[in-house]
């Protein structure tokens, strides 16, 4: 081989490695997130940086419940809108993978085998059937990292029994 072939396949090989990093950065594609979703995470940015720190998270209904550790997967302390979308992708391999026999729904045998679906069984089955279909477990995943905050917090008077 020449030694002008050899730098060129040199060349070629930095090239492909380039294009490769760029598309494995995390910003250059958004993981999957509702719209909805994606829009609330743009009005708490409001410096507008991609990311929300611990205090503005919490403040604005994500991360809620202790999950800001676990969506902030590169310990910056900051979560962006790719972490959210790669905690919601992971919460959906773990339901696929709970879901062994391929019916479309999570049964409590099938989730016992998975601990994080174990437990939250219970909560994500919306309708008591007994089964968690893939709709009910996103829409718990979504609503156990953002609450909507935007609903007034209601006391009850207890002093004038009012309500």
């Amino acid at each position: 081989m020449t030694r002008m072939a050899q730098w060129t396949l040199v060349g070629i090989c930095v090239m492909v490695a380039g294009v490769a990093k760029a598309q494995s950065t995390p910003g250059s594609t958004i993981p999957s997130v509702p719209p909805e979703l994606e829009r609330k995470f743009k009005q708490a940015d409001i410096a507008q940086r991609g990311g929300l720190n611990k205090i503005e998270a919490t403040s604005a209904g994500f991360a809620v419940e202790g999950s800001f550790e676990t969506i902030d997967t590169d310990k910056d302390k900051v979560i962006t809108l790719y972490e959210i979308g790669g905690y919601l992708a992971e919460k959906a391999r773990v339901w696929n993978n709970a879901d062994s026999n391929g019916d479309g729904v999570v049964s409590r045998s099938e989730a016992d085998r998975s601990p994080s679906l174990a437990q939250i069984f219970t909560s994500a089955d919306r309708d008591g059937d007994g089964v968690v279909r893939k709709e009910e477990h996103e829409a718990f995943s979504q609503t156990s990292l953002y609450q909507n905050v935007d609903l007034p917090y209601v006391v009850p008077n207890i002093i004038n029994k009012k309500f």
